[in-house]
């Protein structure tokens, strides 16, 4: 869950770098539950649709998306750590003349 809900309002966030990839610590006006994983199948539910699980992503406060294959997320309290992850080939497709 990145984001508000009837009841859940994001307090305070911010970005950091961590290991050369951002973080985002978002604080919220209550207890956030433990993130469950993406399920990794070739297509998933989401609130639009049917999405191929390529093309899910979260936005961030500051507007930014992350894909979702791509986010390692931790709950602590009313703290939501969520980093960007990139996974070993989209880092290999940055240094490949192709």
């Amino acid at each position: 869950m990145i984001g508000t809900d009837e009841t859940r309002e994001i307090v305070d966030w911010r970005k950091t770098t961590e290991d050369g990839q951002p973080m985002y610590e978002i604080e919220y006006s209550e207890p956030v539950p433990e993130p469950t994983g993406r399920s990794k199948p070739l297509f998933g539910a989401s609130s639009g649709g049917t999405v191929p699980a390529g093309e899910q992503s979260f936005l961030l406060p500051d507007g930014e998306r992350i894909p979702a294959t791509e986010a390692a997320c931790e709950a602590d309290g009313t703290t939501l750590r969520v980093r960007h992850e990139p996974s070993t080939l989209a880092r290999l497709r940055r240094y490949l003349p192709w």
